[in-house]
C-alpha cells in the first residue's frame, strides 16, 4: 500500500519500476504491456491522489518507473516510450486532463532515464517519439536538456 506522507510525493516510480521487473522479465515483447500497465496505474493513481498530488507528478513518476524498469531488463526503450505515450490519450481521458499536458508529463519521466540509457538512448527515443508522434520529438529533446539524470 502507498501512504502518503505530506511534503513528499506517492512512490509510483517505484511501483512502476516493481510491477515491470517482477511481471515482464522473460518476456519477448512487453511493450504493449508495458504501455497498458502505465496507463492502468496513472489512471489509479490521478483518481486516487489528484488533491493531495498534482497529476504531473503523478503521471511523470509512473513513466519514469515503468521506462526505468524496462532499461534493467534490457528492453528496447524507444519502443517503450512509444508504447507508454501511445497510452496518454486513454489516461487523459479518463482523467479528464489535456491530452496534450499527459503526453509532455510521461515525456518528462521518460526524459532522465532516456538521459542515462546505454546506446544512444536519448537519441534513439526522439526520433522513435518523432515517427509516431510529429513534432513531438522536438518536446522530448529539449526535456532531455534540462532532466536531471
Amino acid at each position: 500500500m502507498i501512504f502518503y506522507n505530506p511534503g513528499m510525493e506517492y512512490g509510483f516510480e517505484k511501483l512502476g519500476k516493481e510491477i515491470v521487473v517482477s511481471r515482464f522479465k522473460d518476456l519477448d515483447d512487453p511493450y504493449a504491456l508495458a504501455g497498458e500497465a502505465a496507463h492502468k496505474i496513472a489512471v489509479a493513481a490521478v483518481t486516487s491522489t489528484r488533491a493531495q498530488q498534482d497529476p504531473r507528478l503523478t503521471i511523470s513518476a509512473v513513466c519514469r518507473g515503468v521506462a526505468s524498469g524496462m532499461v534493467l531488463l534490457g528492453k528496447d526503450l524507444p519502443k517503450t516510450a512509444v508504447a507508454l505515450l501511445s497510452q496518454m490519450a486513454v489516461v487523459a481521458q479518463e482523467t479528464n486532463l489535456d491530452p496534450a499536458e499527459c503526453m509532455t508529463w510521461a515525456m518528462e519521466g521518460l526524459a532522465p532515464v532516456a538521459k542515462i540509457a546505454p546506446n544512444g538512448g536519448a537519441d534513439a527515443v526522439k526520433y522513435a517519439i518523432d515517427e509516431h508522434f510529429m513534432g513531438a520529438g522536438q518536446v522530448f529533446e529539449q526535456l532531455v536538456l534540462t532532466a536531471g539524470a
